[in-house]
């Protein structure tokens, strides 16, 4: 391609502006904070700033409380600075109201802002984030130094509950891999523990990995110093004979003695979780008995036991087992699709034991199933809420209306006593009511400082729910409904004056897959005006991760799939056809179209389905097949290293970001789930290294050395398998970078398509923005203002 194209520096700027997702389109979604049976708050975006809207649901009348520049501007009245509103971060924000007012966090210390006046005053020091506080509010379980500490709130006084804790023995706190992670972002947790309904115990955990191997982890650019500093990161690898185990016990705060189950330690598992992070705990509705989950090392067999804490013994309620791995929830990255019913002594259970993903209702007293609560050649995707008054259970079901894809999400509930499932909100278009804690919105916690443990579809009692209906060819609006599935009002409509003048929504793509088994679904992003007399390139946009699929059902509804939306659509504004597609062996279909891929990583989103979707689309579309292009992150960068290797005489160009290139040197847990017990030459099969001889055209490898959870040891190894077979290649290291594709990154990417996919020369090098520096800003100057606070302490009221 030569001379007729748009100078690439205007290219790169439509493709940076397309990356900013808080331009972009306002208001994709509502996520409400309920302060009432019959209120909520939410954040409504508008160009001006945020505004804080209160919405009374009976009425469905919507209020405005504040806007997010006036509180700032109180803010700094009253500590007598210059807040540019952008840059102020307003940490879980929350409503009060009686009086009517926004409390929240900023520079470590509480404040409350009234609307009536404007004006602002510091409250009393709240329980920290990091505390977990008792049901009654009178006592809270910390974590310090690795042992735990209670907390009495009435008294203002602490105590330490154990002195044994150690890095490699820790009370309260998940893998030590995971820590890494958190430490590296800022991160910080409660402690991994649930409360009894009565307020007197704790049930709770110790992390023990004083024999797992470590795999150092290093800062190479400290912030302080010149010095590299080396992190504690004990990782448990497939086939390792000691893994992370998690000691469950009951802790009595008040004297600070532990009773433990009669039960072996539980081996970390769905990608390192705890137990306690998984919600595959809870309690008695009387606090006297102890229910958990043992997922088996492998996640083969889950069991159910009930550990009576008086009795001190445990017995087990009923066990499930699978060929391959155990499903107890649809996504890896969100709690189990467990839901326990504390009056009722009942728990709804999920299973695959059909082929399909449902629910099951158990009793807890006699471990007996009562009855299937879902059925049908759909899945349920998500558990919204359980109604134990009228007896039912809300929930997502995926491909529950055949004229969609089996992607698409519906609004539904079924039955406790007969399992009669109806459809309350069937819409056509991908629906989403949002459950605390949801992966799909985390992002919320750090960009606006939202607990997103605040965040609930569904009132408290279950009257009203709010859904975001979207689809991959509209913009989506939000709106709010009664149980029964009638609309009261449309909340928000998403505004998209940010998208371009040429802007072109995505095609569906559906074909079969290539040896026929199964139905592929993906999205197509064109060029601005193909022009049918020339012929363009294609870029494929792959994730290679048996624990998601990829392919958006909704355009900018949720972080996650956001970024692939806008993504794949930059790749289209360079200039190239750019395909979105879940081959075999993804996620979020039935269990015989994920374990597809069982046992054999490698083929996770089968590069065969890619390979046949390009050649069939090009017969459509003016798609240069000479000229094929495959790029991804993390399970994405290895299937599209894959795609090099195994596929290299297709993909003439490939970019592989953050890579997961050998499940040997990833968490046993993963690479037991969906590889398998450790078998040498399976393993082997599935590394990117093994395939390095077959390198063919260009390969570009981006990588953060400090990407603590996809470990730099995975890059440098295949590195150096490309390096013994005389490979050319190109490496960008990003030293400061965590599993992340930063700015520069990006750019380095463009510069190679362009120049090995186009057949051009890059621009002179374009700054792109980096969006996770942004918040990291603003995080910055909230704790330079927090020290110059402490030194003003006197002079500030």
């Amino acid at each position: 391609m030569t001379g007729n194209e748009p100078a690439w520096a205007e290219r790169y700027g439509a493709v940076q502006r397309l990356a900013d997702l808080d331009t972009l389109v306002l208001n994709p979604s509502v996520h409400p904070r309920w302060v009432s049976p019959s209120r909520f708050w939410y954040d409504r975006a508008t160009r001006a700033g945020a505004e804080y809207r209160l919405v009374d649901a009976e009425s469905g009348e919507n209020t405005l409380i504040a806007t997010h520049a006036s509180v700032v501007a109180a803010l700094g009245t009253a500590l007598r600075r210059d807040l540019p509103p952008d840059a102020v971060i307003l940490r879980s924000l929350d409503v009060d109201l009686d009086p009517l007012r926004l409390r929240f966090g900023y520079a470590g210390r509480s404040w409350h802002f009234d609307p009536a006046t404007a004006s602002l005053a510091q409250d009393a020091a709240r329980p920290a984030p990091t505390w977990a506080v008792s049901p009654d509010g009178r006592r809270a379980i910390s974590v310090r130094d690795h042992d735990l500490w209670v907390h009495d709130l009435v008294k203002g006084t602490e105590k330490r509950l154990t002195s044994d804790g150690a890095e490699d023995d820790a009370y309260g706190m998940g893998a030590s891999r995971m820590r890494s992670v958190y430490d590296k972002y800022g991160l910080r947790a409660a402690p991994d523990g649930m409360w009894s309904p009565d307020s007197r115990l704790f049930f709770t955990l110790q992390t023990d990995e004083r024999e797992v191997p470590e795999l150092p982890a290093t800062t190479y650019v400290p912030a302080d110093g010149l010095r590299p500093t080396v992190h504690p990161n004990r990782t448990s690898m497939p086939g390792d004979a000691h893994v992370t185990e998690f000691r469950l016990f009951v802790l009595d705060p008040l004297t600070g003695a532990q009773f433990e189950p009669e039960h072996s330690r539980i081996p970390a598992s769905r990608m390192s979780d705890t137990p306690f992070a998984a919600e595959t705990v809870w309690w008695s509705a009387d606090g006297g008995t102890a229910y958990f989950v043992d997922l088996e090392r492998g996640e083969r067999a889950a069991h159910v036991r009930a550990f009576d804490v008086a009795a001190g013994t445990t017995t087990t309620l009923f066990s499930e087992t699978s060929e391959f791995a155990l499903e107890l929830s649809v996504s890896l990255y969100d709690p189990a699709l467990i839901i326990p019913l504390a009056e009722s002594g009942e728990v709804i259970w999920y299973s695959e034991r059909t082929g399909r993903g449902h629910l099951y209702l158990y009793d807890l007293a006699s471990g007996e199933l009562v009855r299937a609560l879902t059925q049908g050649d759909w899945q349920v995707r998500e558990l919204l809420r359980v109604d134990p008054v009228r007896r039912e259970v809300s929930f997502l079901a995926g491909g529950i209306d055949p004229a969609e894809s089996p992607y698409v999400r519906k609004v539904c509930v079924a039955g406790l006593d007969d399992g009669r499932v109806r459809v309350v909100s069937g819409e056509p278009g991908d629906h989403r009511v949002w459950r605390p804690r949801s992966w799909d919105i985390a992002v919320l916690s750090r960009t606006t400082g939202a607990d997103i443990g605040r965040i609930s579809g569904f009132s408290p009692d279950g009257d009203y729910f709010v859904e975001t209906v979207g689809d991959v060819d509209r913009l989506p609006r939000s709106v709010l409904r009664r149980r029964t599935g009638e609309e009261i009002a449309v909340l928000e409509t998403a505004i998209g004056d940010g998208l371009p003048d040429d802007w072109r929504w995505p095609e569906r793509v559906t074909v079969p897959a290539a040896d026929g088994s199964f139905e592929l679904h993906g999205l197509l992003f064109l060029p601005p005006d193909p022009d049918p007399t020339r012929s363009y390139p294609l870029v494929d946009l792959v994730y290679g991760s048996p624990q998601e699929s990829l392919v958006p059902t909704a355009a900018f509804v949720d972080y996650p799939t956001a970024c692939t939306f806008v993504e794949a659509a930059g790749y289209a504004a360079l200039g190239a056809f750019c395909l979105v597609l879940d081959g075999r062996g993804t996620a979020n279909r039935e269990r015989a179209f994920r374990q597809a891929s069982y046992g054999a990583l490698q083929d996770v989103s089968n590069l065969d389905d890619h390979r046949a979707t390009i050649t069939a689309l090009a017969a459509r579309h003016p798609i240069d097949l000479d000229r094929v292009a495959i790029t991804g992150f993390s399970g994405g960068g290895y299937l599209a290293a894959l795609g090099a290797l195994r596929h290299g005489d297709f993909f003439s160009v490939a970019v592989a970001a953050s890579g997961n290139f050998d499940p040997r040197l990833f968490s046993h847990g993963f690479g037991e789930r969906y590889q398998g017990p450790f078998d040498a030459a399976g393993y082997e099969r599935a590394a990117a290294k093994t395939y390095a001889a077959g390198l063919r055209g260009h390969l570009m490898l981006i990588h953060g050395l400090e990407d603590f959870g996809v470990h730099p040891a995975q890059l440098f190894q295949f590195v150096q398998a490309l390096i013994d077979e005389n490979k050319d290649f190109d490496l960008v290291v990003l030293p400061s970078a965590g599993h992340e594709v930063t700015g520069y990154g990006m750019r380095r990417r463009l510069d190679y398509l362009v120049t090995h996919l186009f057949g051009s020369t890059p621009p002179q090098p374009v700054r792109m923005l980096d969006t996770r520096g942004i918040v990291m800003a603003s995080e910055h100057a909230d704790a330079e203002l927090l020290a110059s606070l402490h030194l003003a302490e006197g002079r500030i009221g």
